[in-house]
């Protein structure tokens, strides 16, 4: 706490003013997933915004929850990693999750 006094004034004795210390603070971004595009043709990527570097775990799921993929992978390589290419037409749910995150995505193959 940084301290500041003034002294006598024609209006009253002195005063103390007390205020804090300016401190820096770390922005925390709240971790969220997207899937772009959606409906999908050829493939669809998956963009995630986190201020986590942990790496990102991805598991693909048909309608009927068979898992038709799964990887870990890193923040950095996901923005360029196209998903879905050979998947039939069709209704997908992806499970996205970096530590105790966790994001359901669904995303449809025309």
């Amino acid at each position: 706490i940084e301290l500041t006094s003034y002294g006598v004034g024609p209006v009253g004795k002195d005063c103390t003013i007390q205020a804090p210390v300016a401190f820096s603070r770390s922005v925390v971004e709240p971790f969220n997933a997207f899937a772009l595009p959606n409906p999908f043709v050829d493939n669809f990527m998956i963009t995630v915004k986190t201020s986590n570097k942990e790496n990102i775990n991805i598991k693909v799921y048909d309608m009927v929850g068979r898992i038709i993929e799964q990887q870990e992978i890193s923040t950095k390589r996901l923005e360029s990693l196209p998903i879905g290419e050979r998947y039939p037409s069709g209704v997908y749910n992806i499970v996205v999750a970096q530590g105790e995150d966790v994001k359901t995505l669904r995303v449809v193959k025309r």
